[in-house]
């Protein structure tokens, strides 16, 4: 099995709503995707409406992602991202980070995700029929990017 850099996605957003201290699933916080990219070789994607993105925060110090957007291609095309269970292992250097606005490094966390697509444009089908997964990092304030890699 190899690993092809496919893409990288990026996102922005507001929030967080919550948390839902007291649930009986758990706490979560709710966070508003406001713009979001997602550019390749094969692909050159925008967000097309507002995107949620929720996290569970684990007791175990670990946060957990769903993520939904909608995007539309530079040539028409409509596609669905969403990955579901994305983690995210604080660290100190992630911690500050956050806090503060910086970037991070892909090693300064641990921040991987499964990323799932849908759509029916035959030019864009090979997303449906691959796997791929993603790391990620703190790109700035409240932006959120992800490198995408194919498992070929």
């Amino acid at each position: 099995m190899k690993l092809a850099r496919e893409m990288i996605y990026s996102e922005t957003i507001d929030g967080p709503w919550g948390p839902t201290t007291g649930s009986p699933l758990g706490e979560r916080l709710c966070w508003r995707v406001n713009t979001a990219r997602l550019v390749g070789e094969r692909i050159d994607a925008t967000l097309v409406t507002p995107g949620m993105d929720w996290i569970r925060l684990g007791t175990d110090q670990v946060r957990r992602q769903d993520l939904r957007v909608t995007l539309a291609t530079d040539d028409g095309e409509v596609i669905m991202l969403s990955y579901d269970n994305a983690l995210i292992r604080e660290s100190p250097a992630f911690l500050a980070a956050l806090s503060e606005g910086r970037e991070t490094r892909f090693d300064d966390q641990y921040m991987r995700m499964v990323a799932q697509f849908d759509t029916g444009a035959p030019n864009y089908r090979w997303l449906t029929q691959s796997l791929f997964i993603g790391e990620g990092r703190l790109a700035g304030p409240r932006t959120i990017e992800y490198q995408i890699y194919r498992l070929d």
